[in-house]
């Protein structure tokens, strides 16, 4: 099949206006000016998308897709009343619950023209789920509040694989402690150490709040409570909390989650030895804190992605919604580089650079087109207008998602389960 558009992105090359790409079976095999392909395949059939830009599915690097029930639950409020009160909600939730949520973070992220997601996940299944969605995506297996000697009874109980056995190349696997207040410095260290023997990545929600800062810095504040139950280990490091990651040895290599309190000696500390920074700038506006410093973290060259966070603290899984919040906060971000972050940049730091995040040959056939106004510069027009209400069409391993704006495998059947694991977490809040 070939599929054109009035502009091409493939992100790892320059912009093709009226272009196309060829898909043979989960792959991509070519990427040309419409003309050339077809006249070098005249017996393809051509999907042609005359007033769309088509660039690579785009990579929601930070999501928690179990919890998109959760949508509405807990209303904007500052981060420690708000964690309190989700934590309440999460723990009314039953497996089912979950596994009926993580279906419909997925068909939404689909739905927005994702197709890959950087998500925490409590249950193996949430992986199986995602991926029958059509999503594929690094998986990070949440630990906290646990001995650091019972990590491998409890990873073994939750399904984690004991090492890399999957011969497909789009799904990842990851370890993740929380964050410093949720997991003491035994089990950050130890997690991290783990994950390279699991070939699995490391990824830590840090220096979210000015509540975590203080309770890293002195061991007070609104959460040292959830911290004496859950990271007891901890003493207070008179540093900032990527500060402290680091002299623990666990940020080399670290997907580092928000940053939106990072300092300006911080940058250097993350531009040295993480992986990246995946920003949430709407999930931080909603829990009254932020935004991410993120024109210093670019300008001393840390890798940056882009996240939704969950339904808990945002209002859609939309991508280019949170994209037009980062121009907000980084002006001086081209849209260019806004568009990477959400595409190349984000499947680099998943670990799956080369399977999608871009347009080329060998790359796993994963496609959004966005109805765009004609521009003689796509990506200023793209991050102006793109959006769920916009997606012409989706494409996932060489299978249609969406078409002509519509799912083409209906989520209404999770309607009554989603409503009922609402009700339950509502309850649990009220």
């Amino acid at each position: 099949m070939i599929v054109s558009a009035a502009w091409v992105l493939p992100i790892s090359g320059p912009p093709i206006r009226d272009g196309a790409v060829r898909v043979r079976d989960a792959r991509i095999v070519e990427v040309a000016p419409r003309d050339e392909i077809v006249a070098a395949h005249p017996s393809e059939e051509v999907a042609d998308h005359p007033g769309c830009t088509l660039l690579p599915g785009l990579v929601n690097a930070h999501t928690h897709l179990a919890l998109t029930v959760l949508g509405g639950v807990v209303p904007p409020a500052p981060f420690p009343e708000w964690i309190g009160r989700v934590a309440r909600a999460i723990r009314a939730l039953t497996p089912d619950d979950l596994a009926a949520s993580a279906t419909l973070g997925a068909h939404r992220c689909i739905a927005s023209g994702t197709t890959t997601v950087g998500d925490i996940v409590y249950t193996p299944e949430s992986v199986t789920l995602a991926e029958d969605a059509g999503l594929a995506g690094a998986f990070f297996w949440e630990v906290l509040g646990i001995d650091p000697a019972a990590i491998g009874e409890r990873l073994e109980r939750a399904g984690y694989p004991a090492a890399p056995t999957r011969d497909d190349d789009h799904i990842r696997f990851g370890l993740s402690p929380h964050s410093p207040y949720t997991s003491g410095p035994g089990l950050s260290s130890a997690l991290h150490a783990l994950a390279p023997t699991h070939g699995a990545l490391f990824a830590v929600h840090l220096a979210e709040s000015p509540a975590e800062i203080e309770f890293v810095r002195d061991g007070s504040g609104p959460l040292a409570d959830v911290a004496s139950r859950t990271a007891p280990d901890f003493e207070p490091a008179g540093v900032s909390p990527i500060r402290y990651l680091h002299e623990l040895g666990a940020l080399d290599d670290a997907i580092a989650v928000h940053c939106a309190e990072a300092t300006g000696d911080d940058v250097p500390l993350l531009a040295g030895h993480a992986r990246g920074v995946v920003v949430c700038p709407r999930s931080n506006a909603y829990l009254h804190v932020g935004p991410a410093p993120v024109e210093a973290l670019a300008r001393a060259g840390v890798r940056l992605a882009l996240g939704t966070d969950s339904l808990a603290s945002n209002s859609d899984l939309d991508l280019f919604a949170e994209a037009r919040a980062l121009a907000g906060i980084a002006p001086a971000l081209s849209a260019e580089r806004i568009v990477r972050t959400m595409t190349l940049e984000g499947a680099t730091m998943l670990g799956l650079a080369g399977v999608t995040g871009s347009i080329e040959s060998g790359a796993r056939a994963d496609i959004a087109l966005f109805r765009t106004p004609a521009s003689d510069d796509p990506y200023p027009a793209l991050l102006k207008t793109a959006g769920r209400h916009t997606v012409q069409g989706v494409m996932s391993a060489g299978v249609w998602r969406v078409l002509d704006g519509q799912p083409t495998s209906p989520s209404h059947y999770l309607d009554v389960a989603v409503r009922k694991a609402a009700a339950r977490a509502a309850a649990a809040v009220a």
